[in-house]
């Protein structure tokens, strides 16, 4: 079976439309009358078709300059709807295994920023004092702070652990958030 590779572009994840051609088994111009044909199917419903293809170009072995699509996820089901059979199965296959492995790598890849405990402090104090002069309840506050220390990976102290009621300004919650 053919693999399929899916990439990021501009936040959105797509394949190539050379690639997906080639696993149809299909010639890459005549695909690319299908995705026009759908373009405009989609144009008169008032669908946006940048959702499911980006129109783009490469350049071929003589450097000539050729179209080309770029196919999200949408219109991967698109293509994909029309197949049946041997070609329809295989390529489906192919193109959710290459969606899903990016989405994979996209979020495995994401490494939290490093950060100091008296940056989660100020952070803490900043967003309390912002919350409180909003009319927040003191719940609110320390709902807040216990998101935030779990946010950063920072160790929760044991009273916003519990479900009595924290006095943020109190000395021993500010000696916990470093400010004491």
């Amino acid at each position: 079976m053919n693999i399929l590779k899916a990439y990021s572009m501009n936040g959105k994840k797509v394949v190539d439309s050379r690639e997906v051609a080639d696993m149809v088994e299909r010639d890459h111009k005549e695909l690319l009358k299908s995705i026009r044909r759908y373009i405009g199917y989609l144009n008169e419903g008032e669908i946006p078709p940048v959702d499911f293809f980006i129109e783009t170009s490469y350049k071929d072995s003589k450097g000539e300059e050729r179209p080309n699509f770029l196919i999200t996820k949408k219109g991967c089901d698109m293509i994909a709807n029309k197949l049946t059979g041997r070609k329809g199965t295989l390529f489906t296959a192919a193109y959710v295994t290459a969606f899903e492995d990016m989405t994979e790598q996209l979020t495995s890849n994401r490494i939290a920023p490093q950060v100091s405990p008296g940056g989660v402090a100020r952070l803490i104090d900043s967003t309390r004092r912002i919350l409180l002069e909003s009319g927040s309840t003191p719940q609110d506050v320390r709902q807040m702070a216990k998101e935030l220390y779990q946010t950063w990976n920072v160790p929760v102290p044991t009273p916003l652990q519990t479900s009595s009621q924290l006095n943020l300004f109190s000395d021993e919650c500010r000696q916990m958030i470093g400010e004491g």
